[in-house]
This record gives structure tokens, sequence and C-alpha cells, in this order.
């Protein structure tokens, strides 16, 4: 009987939201290669990323509803030809009854690096005297980007420096807001 070919792929970077979980472990099974390149035996489980910490302090909120992107600089293995990937999920902290990862999304290298295709009103040369009806309105595009410039700064000088507690309230912790189980 001839083995049936095992599909693989590679992972250039691994994108996800965190939902208190305090630190992730990614492990990867490789298709096996024979000497010869023909597909081999088992393939074992191979530590790709050990531990990575996602929350400073586990028993604290700071980073539990953060975005994170693990890319090549995090992992220990280059991730091509992967048959499985396997996504462990630590807490250790007993203040969060439920934790886990939301929005995974696996990105090749290649896709990463493509960029956007230009509009052809902005690869045209400038030079020519016929004006496309496409190319938008310079003047109103600059008045609306000073506008949101303007409304940026603004939003910048009200930002706090105090972090916000979620059950806080006037610098100590409400009794009945917090539960324990």
């Amino acid at each position: 009987m001839k083995p049936c070919a095992l599909l693989s792929f590679k992972v250039g970077e691994i994108h996800f939201k965190n939902s208190y979980t305090a630190f992730i472990t990614v492990k990867a099974k490789f298709k096996p290669q024979a000497e010869n390149g023909e597909v081999g035996g088992d393939a074992k489980w191979k530590t790709c990323v050990r531990r990575f910490k996602l929350m400073p302090n586990p028993h604290m909120e700071e980073g539990s509803q953060d975005y994170f992107c693990l890319g090549k600089k995090h992992f220990m293995n280059e991730l091509s030809n992967i048959t499985q990937l396997r996504v462990i999920l630590q807490q250790p902290s007993p203040v969060w009854k439920d934790f886990r990862i939301e929005e995974l999304k696996l990105y090749r290298s290649a896709e990463m690096n493509k960029t956007p295709a230009l509009p052809s009103w902005l690869i045209e040369d400038s030079g020519k005297s016929k004006k496309s009806d496409s190319v938008p309105n310079l003047e109103a595009i600059s008045s609306s980007l000073q506008h949101l410039w303007a409304l940026a700064e603004e939003v910048g000088a009200k930002q706090t420096e105090r972090a916000l507690g979620r059950y806080e309230v006037d610098g100590c912790y409400e009794i009945n807001l917090l539960s324990y189980t």
C-alpha cells in the first residue's frame, strides 16, 4: 500500500488576540523526509515558541486583551513543511476563570511581503497634459488630512498617563464588583 501524501504549509507569522492567557507555546509537526527525499516515518512534535509571555503579571489585567504577532524572530525553528500545529495556552492564576486566544490567523511569508497594487493615476507619467477623471482633487485631500491631523493632536493632548482599572472606584477595588470562584 502506498502512503498518502501529507499536505504541508509554511508559516511566516501568527496573529491573534489574547483573552486572559498568560503564556503561549507553539509546537509543530513537520513533514517527515527520508534521506532519498520520499516521505519517511512518524514525525515528532518540535517546540517552535516556548512559553512566550502575553501578560506581564498573570494575576493582573495588563496585556489580557492585547493583539499579538509572532514572527520569525520568535520562532526557534523555521516553520516550513508543517503538517500540524499545536498551540498550548497557560494561565497559572486562579483569578481568571476562562482564558483563550481569539482571531487566530496564520500568514505565509510570501503573503506578508506582497505590496498592494498602486492606482494607475499614481503610476502614470505626470508630464502628460491629459487629466484623468479618476484623480481626486488634491486640495480636498490636503484639507481633509489637515483636519484629521488636528483631531489626532487634540485626542493625543487629552490622553491620561494613569492606567484605567476595570473594577477600580476612587483608587480602590469595589468589593461588590469582584468575584472569586
